[in-house]
């Protein structure tokens, strides 16, 4: 089996984590982007990725039992090989033996021979020398110097020896087929042996082939599993840089929620104008839940703070109205407004423009309307506003009178009309 497949793909995976690792640590979301969507991507991914390592983890548990098993695959083809060579030895050993035996019997048999052959030549020799000498007769008795017993003797003598030099041929003639039938054993013991070991070593052949093929597999499972390892280490790096990319952005997201909270006394104010009503000024219908300020005509109106729209459109006794949502439940409504610029879903920045002024305000009370609200509950704006936004309450003239004919009240000094 081939690991460049497998090798591309892990390749290919870790470009893709390099790829969500960069992304996480890229720019940051556009401005009208909702926060939680990069947050909820990163989780996505981090599931992914946990569900790979996951995966991968399993697959080197695998790998670990596939060498395990490997490895004691191979203790037992070294067992058998170490048996094997052990028995090859014992058939070198026995071998060795046998050809030593053989060769000590093959000197036997040559000193044998040589033995035989001198016999025989002696046991000719007397042969001719008897037969020169012929049988004993009357003119071998009458033309010897020696008696007739002495020539009798002799020749029975002779004949005794030569029966004697025939006994030892014969004896080693008997000799040399006993070596000869111990060499052909010796022979076939030999050829045995060899076929023994012809065996030992294809045996042992097949053995290392074994071993080697399942070497060649245990490091394809190691590579394998170092893979793994590494596909699993590239993952939970990428995983901490998710993570890490998480925990700023809910950091972030939580800074953006209580950055309302955080920027109280900071904030500029919606309009550009003069304070014409406080908060808690008392009002026909009770006191101000916020606050007035008169502006002058087509002036642009402002979100004190980002946040999302939820309200933009008319609402009787207010107006044209927006209202804006800035997190943890604090809201902003801006009321009286000439024209709207937002829409209900907007995301708006601090110091967006949402709308403008005009003298829609002076219909319904006294200038643009601005309030600011924890829940339900209305608070003063002007703590949240940086100090000296609205230094001081300029307030309306107060429309006066005519006086009646005949009822006319004298001028007062410097308040006469110029004529």
């Amino acid at each position: 089996m081939s690991l460049r497949p497998f090798s591309r793909h892990i390749v290919l995976y870790c470009i893709v984590l390099a790829a969500l690792t960069c992304s996480s640590a890229g720019p940051a979301p556009a401005a009208d982007q909702d926060p939680a969507i990069p947050l909820q991507r990163h989780k996505i991914n981090i599931g992914k990725l946990r569900q790979e390592i996951r995966i991968h983890l399993d697959k080197i548990r695998k790998s670990g039992e596939q060498e395990v098993g490997l490895l004691d695959e191979l203790k037992q083809i070294d067992d058998k090989l170490a048996k094997q060579k052990q028995k090859l030895a014992t058939l070198k050993k026995r071998l060795q033996t046998q050809e030593d035996l053989l060769a000590i019997k093959e000197q036997d048999r040559q000193q044998a021979e040589l033995v035989k052959e001198n016999v025989r030549h002696h046991l000719e020799k007397r042969l001719r020398a008897f037969y020169m000498m012929g049988k004993t007769g009357f003119l071998n008795v009458t033309f010897s110097n020696k008696s007739l017993p002495e020539l009798m003797l002799f020749n029975d003598a002779f004949k005794r020896l030569l029966e004697y030099d025939q006994s030892v041929i014969d004896m080693y003639r008997d000799t040399i087929n006993q070596l000869n039938l111990a060499q052909e054993a010796q022979e076939r013991e030999k050829i045995l042996l060899e076929d023994f070991i012809r065996q030992a070593r294809k045996e042992k052949q097949a053995l290392d082939a074994i071993r080697k093929e399942k070497n060649q597999l245990l490091t394809k499972i190691r590579s394998k599993k170092g893979l793994y390892e590494q596909a699993v280490r590239e993952m939970q790096r990428a995983e901490l840089a998710l993570t890490q990319t998480m925990t700023e952005l809910k950091k972030k997201e939580e800074n953006r929620i209580r950055g309302f909270v955080l920027n109280k006394g900071k904030m500029a104010g919606p309009v550009i104008g003069n304070l014409t009503v406080h908060f808690g000024d008392a009002l026909e219908n009770g006191p101000s839940k916020g606050i007035a300020i008169e502006t002058a005509e087509n002036e642009p109106v402002y979100s004190i703070y980002r946040g999302k729209v939820i309200f933009a459109g008319y609402k009787q006794g207010y107006g044209n109205m927006v209202i804006i949502d800035h997190g943890l439940q604090y809201y902003t409504i801006t009321a009286r407004l000439d024209s709207i610029l937002v829409k209900e879903g907007d995301t708006v920045q601090s110091r967006g423009q949402i709308g403008t002024t005009g003298d829609i305000a002076t219909l319904f009370s006294k200038g643009l309307y601005f309030e600011i609200r924890h829940g339900a509950k209305p608070l003063d704006p002007l703590p949240w506003l940086q100090p000296n936004s609205y230094p001081e309450q300029i307030p309306l003239p107060t429309p006066t009178i005519p006086p009646e004919p005949g009822n006319a009240l004298p001028d007062r000094p410097g308040t006469g009309s110029a004529e």
